[in-house]
């Protein structure tokens, strides 16, 4: 009689077992929910601002390169520029027809300085220019003025020039046309413009241009602005 007592009992334990086994084998489907709730936190990681700091740089990059000055990159190109009224003579040194050392910037020191250009010495047009000015000079010379003839000639055909022509002012030698580009006169590619030239007596500021002037007429219209100029 005991042992049939006992029998029942083994199979309650087995029961009880088996309802405990069932909610520890649920357990672990919460936790796999919960890893899959957890699952979008990597994500808003991914999509952190930081991939915005190379636009930014970028931009940086570009403010940098716009903020460059051209200008002072650039300031020998700019020294080339052709004169403008109001300026002065530039820092030019040349020989005269004597072989003498001109710095060209001092031409205005004392005097108002007329420059006439041709584009060679001795051929007819050009002496026509310098005759004419040959003939005005003691007239410009009472307003104040110096005249220079300017050419890519050497000192010696100037200076034979002037003896056969009887020319009362220096003529300057430019063989590499360094005066007549900041005139803005040279025409490439070795020719030189018929202009005339006037810096202002006291100034020494440029104040009258005339490019592709007649040779014949050319003295005379430079004695009339100057003395036009000097009547205000």
């Amino acid at each position: 009689m005991p042992k049939a007592e006992s029998a029942p009992a083994t199979r309650r334990s087995t029961r009880i077992s088996s309802k405990a086994a069932g909610p520890a084998a649920a357990q672990p489907p919460k936790e796999t929910k919960a890893a899959v709730k957890k699952a979008p936190a990597p994500k808003k990681e991914a999509a952190a601002p930081k991939a915005k700091e190379p636009k930014e740089d970028n931009k940086a990059d570009d403010k940098d390169a716009e903020a460059k000055p051209a200008a002072p990159v650039k300031a020998p190109s700019s020294k080339g520029a052709p004169l403008k009224l109001g300026q002065g003579l530039p820092k030019i040194k040349l020989e005269d027809n004597t072989g003498a050392e001109v710095d060209v910037s001092t031409l205005a020191a004392e005097k108002g300085v007329v420059i006439f250009l041709y584009p060679k010495a001795d051929t007819p047009g050009c002496t026509n220019q310098a005759c004419g000015y040959r003939d005005a000079h003691d007239e410009i010379a009472e307003l104040g003025y110096d005249i220079y003839g300017l050419s890519k000639d050497s000192p010696s055909a100037q200076q034979k020039w002037i003896n056969k022509k009887e020319l009362n002012y220096k003529l300057l030698c430019d063989p590499d046309s360094q005066l007549i580009k900041k005139l803005g006169a040279f025409i490439p590619p070795k020719n030189t413009k018929r202009s005339h030239f006037v810096f202002e007596k006291g100034t020494g500021k440029l104040i009258d241009i005339a490019l592709g002037v007649k040779a014949a007429e050319d003295p005379a219209n430079t004695l009339k602005f100057l003395k036009n100029h000097h009547k205000a």
